[in-house]
């Protein structure tokens, strides 16, 4: 499954006797903190099985990375994953009564957990988190030594949680599958967890989780995509019922330590994301947890977003959690043009671009009756364009509609942003051998694009593009394969033989990719096959 997973996992085969001779992935829970000497990690929970790998971003953006990667004996990287330093959190705060924006600021979160899944096979000896500098940084420091985990301490600590799991009594949480659509290595999993549910409060719970989750499921985006979508609750009890609300003098104590004015913003819901992810873990997989949302026993406005989404049970806060989970399911970027402004680099996600011209990379689906750059109030919202002032800019970093969810709660999430959910929604069932055929038609001198749908390309990452293209004998059709440089989209493989029978096979780097077949000469149908390595 080529899954976004909220959580940093290593993957292994798993046994009830788990034995150092085994293939596959480890999953990894690592916590990180603050010293003297920088920031330090350490390993706090492994376990071994079949789960999916964490999906990395994408090279380069304005934001600090953690490079987290797989090494043999002679100290070859057999396999790595690009992901953000959970340090740098982003603060956003909506006004419940217009949607709009209204706290934007970079915060350090000094200390917490993450989660992440590489291969652990036999040729794997060591671990290593590497820190890198955002992309394009005017200051060259010398990088942190990495920190490096062994495999011997790896396998210990998982032996000893299994062996942990195997003596322990039941788990104090306890899970029901709300809807199941099939299983879990092939569709994004949803887990609803309450924070701040006492004991005699669980009734309250299960109709508190139902009403969030029909909430999640109205919206149309979901409600589209209901069959890649299986959907979990966790019950556990909390000591005392609500959240704490340092404002007013009021702690409870709950399971999860839910807590108000987080950062000293009077909205922003906050949890102990190692308590989070230990009670969750306790009851499913890591392949059963994609995306965590946590609800807190409060009618207070709040929530946050993050690798662990929050909300309270205030009436407009399946709003917050929406827009969250565009950030972390779908890799979206917050398209309001307040904040902190950085243009520095390309932004890696797929709907916000410093490029202001038709060749924007969601170019394919602005029509030619649009003018570029695109003026507010000359369209009807929704209309694909390219309108000024997006991720904390107001000038310089373009969107492609006036107002999506994005960048205002209540609205559409729209075109581009739809077809980059459904990319993601479709990662979770991939044909076999992870490949997709697109088949059609072209007469003579023409092209065509695959993807056909929104929003036309592909967010992939490091390995091989493999691509098949077919046509009818007697036509002379070619292949090409173009990848986005950041400004334009640069064609970067090509199969241009006699026939209608074209491969390529192009060793590429993570970044936003589409292929096109052309008829050089001739008509009919053709069928290309593509497999493009995971992001």
């Amino acid at each position: 499954m080529n899954s976004i997973k909220l959580i940093l996992m290593f993957v292994a085969v798993t046994a009830v006797q788990i034995s150092t001779a085994y293939a596959g992935n480890i999953s990894l829970r690592v916590a990180y903190s603050d010293g003297r000497q920088g920031t330090t990690f350490t390993p706090v929970h492994a376990e071994l099985g079949e789960f999916a790998l964490t999906p990395g971003m994408a090279d380069g953006g304005q934001n600090e990375k953690w490079r987290v990667v797989a090494k043999n004996a002679q100290g070859t990287v057999l396999h790595e994953v690009l992901l953000r330093n959970a340090q740098q959190r982003h603060i956003e705060v909506f006004d419940p009564k217009t949607g709009a924006i209204e706290v934007s600021q970079q915060v350090r979160q000094a200390d917490g957990v993450f989660e992440v899944s590489l291969p652990f096979d036999e040729k794997v000896v060591s671990i290593e988190i590497q820190q890198q500098a955002a992309g394009n940084s005017r200051i060259a420091l010398a990088p942190p030594q990495p920190t490096i985990f062994d495999r011997a301490s790896l396998e210990k600590m998982a032996r000893s949680i299994q062996a942990a799991r195997v003596q322990a009594p039941p788990p104090a949480a306890t899970v029901t599958t709300i809807i199941n659509n099939g299983p879990s290595n092939a569709r994004m999993d949803l887990v609803f967890v309450g924070d701040g549910y006492t004991t005699a409060e669980m009734s309250k719970w299960h109709t508190d989780a139902q009403k969030v989750i029909d909430g999640f499921m109205a919206d149309p985006l979901f409600a589209a995509n209901r069959a890649s979508i299986n959907v979990h609750r966790v019950d556990v009890a909390s000591n005392q019922s609500g959240a704490d609300e340092p404002d007013k003098g009021i702690y409870r104590d709950t399971a999860m330590d839910g807590s108000f004015y987080c950062y000293n913003i009077d909205r922003l819901l906050c949890v102990n994301s190692d308590k989070v992810y230990s009670i969750v873990g306790s009851v499913l997989s890591p392949d059963q947890r994609d995306v965590i949302v946590v609800v807190s026993n409060s009618t207070r406005y709040g929530g946050s977003g993050g690798e662990i989404a929050t909300l309270s049970m205030h009436a407009q806060s399946v709003e917050i959690a929406l827009h969250e989970i565009g950030h972390t399911a779908f890799a979206l970027a917050d398209e309001y043009d307040y904040g902190t402004c950085s243009l520095n680099a390309e932004p890696t996600s797929g709907d916000v671009s410093l490029n202001g011209t038709r060749s924007v990379k969601w170019g394919s689906l602005i029509s030619s009756s649009t003018a570029v750059p695109t003026g507010l109030g000359q369209y009807p919202n929704g209309t694909v364009g390219v309108f000024q002032g997006a991720q904390y800019c107001k000038t310089g970093k373009y969107r492609p509609t006036e107002n999506s969810r994005m960048r205002t709660l209540g609205y559409p999430w729209h075109a581009v942003n739809e077809g980059l959910a459904r990319t993601v929604f479709a990662s979770y069932a991939p044909s076999p051998g992870g490949q997709i055929t697109q088949t059609g038609s072209l007469v003579s001198g023409a092209t065509a694009n695959a993807p056909s749908a929104s929003p036309g390309y592909v967010q992939a990452g490091n390995g091989t593009y493999s691509i098949q293209l077919t046509g009818p004998a007697g036509t002379d059709f070619d292949l090409y394969l173009y990848k986005y440089s950041g400004s334009a989209w640069t064609k970067v493989a090509s199969s241009e033989g006699s026939t209608s029978t074209e491969a390529i096979n192009y060793a590429g780097t993570a970044g936003y990719y589409y292929v096109q077949v052309k008829s050089y000469s001739g008509s009919g149908n053709y069928t290309v096959t593509y497999s493009f390595p995971p992001k």
